[in-house]
């Protein structure tokens, strides 16, 4: 059975401590367009971000917001990498329209 997994999800925010200039701890993601479980993840601007998607069947994945593209297979799994390097709400989507995820990046 595939699930979806949230690996890790590290955000270290304090009322005192000052913003981190460069997250070093990668938001890392592991989805499943068999079994889709939309979630919404957040994201700190200038993280690093790490997706696996899974899928039996030929499936197209897409950041929309980003130009990040690639393609699951029965076997191989998509791995999409990139800088969540601008703000706002971002549907990571198994084209042509299952939702996976949303990145709420701030």
């Amino acid at each position: 059975m595939i699930r979806v997994l949230l690996v890790v999800l590290a955000l270290v925010v304090g009322c005192s401590s000052a913003p981190a200039e460069s997250p070093s701890e990668p938001v890392v993601l592991q989805l499943s367009v068999d079994e889709p479980s939309p979630q919404r993840v957040e994201v700190v601007k200038g993280q690093n971000v790490e997706i696996t998607v899974t899928s039996r069947a030929k499936a197209e994945v897409h950041v929309h917001g980003f130009d990040v593209l690639a393609v699951a297979e029965d076997g191989k799994p998509a791995a999409l990498k990139f800088v969540a390097d601008r703000t706002g709400t971002f549907e990571v989507e198994a084209h042509p329209d299952t939702l996976l995820a949303q990145l709420v990046v701030r």
